[in-house]
């Protein structure tokens, strides 16, 4: 009798031990075929700065995404596909970061949803630090758009990376420089920011916190700026 349950404990024993490597192998095998393909993840930030009812009015005219992209950079930092779509704008215009294995091998890259860019992104905050320093920012629906000041937005960088080790850290870097009518200021403003968030294992939502995080340094550095200013 002892050894019918010995052997019946050994067999649910073997069983549950097979069954939990099953689980493991298929989690990592989902998380491996994650890394390697290509991820859509909006980076729309969560937060909401309403426009002041008097100040000096604004428009933002454009935002010019002027990041180079490479085939095979020689580090992470530097923007690259993972289908070498480099020269595709439609594509460029809406990366933001690069997975890569423990190894530091690049794999599938991250985007923002069609219809929407980095631009968009870097718009929506450069509007947002203008309204938190004073400035009320209008829009072609506006009815005093066409006598708003012109601001221009150049982005040079704007993207996430992952640097592997005991902890993967996921870092983001932004530079980008605001010039405008020179009622406003006369010299370029240039804004640079980097952040880094470590973390056991990086999902689709970590790329989309760490473009948050970025954009939300990079909002309060052009509010700061133009606090510093005297106002128009």
């Amino acid at each position: 009798m002892d050894t019918d349950r010995y052997s019946v404990q050994k067999g649910n024993l073997m069983r549950y031990n097979c069954l939990k490597f099953i689980a493991i192998f298929g989690c990592a095998a989902l998380l491996s075929a994650c890394a390697v393909s290509r991820s859509v993840v909006h980076i729309e930030q969560s937060e909401t700065i309403e426009n002041p009812a008097e100040g000096p009015e604004v428009r933002i005219v454009e935002v010019n995404d002027n990041r180079q992209f490479e085939i095979d950079p020689r580090s992470p930092d530097i923007p690259s596909l993972a289908n070498d779509e480099i020269d595709d704008a439609s594509v460029t215009e809406r990366a933001y970061g690069r997975k890569r294995n423990t190894y530091g091998m690049a794999l599938g890259d991250v985007l923002t949803p069609e219809g929407k860019t980095v631009s968009d992104a870097i718009a929506k905050t450069v509007e947002n630090g203008f309204q938190a320093a004073g400035y009320r920012v209008l829009t072609p629906e506006d009815n005093n758009y066409a006598n708003a000041k012109d601001v221009n937005v150049d982005v040079t960088e704007f993207w996430s990376w992952l640097e592997p080790g005991w902890e993967i850290t996921v870092h983001n870097r932004s530079d980008i420089t605001l010039t405008a009518d020179r009622a406003l200021f006369t010299d370029p403003i240039r804004i640079k920011a980097e952040s880094s968030q470590p973390m056991q294992m990086v999902l689709d939502s970590d790329w989309q916190a760490s473009a948050i995080k970025a954009l939300q340094e990079v909002r309060e550095k052009i509010t700061d700026a133009l606090l510093a200013l005297p106002k128009p």
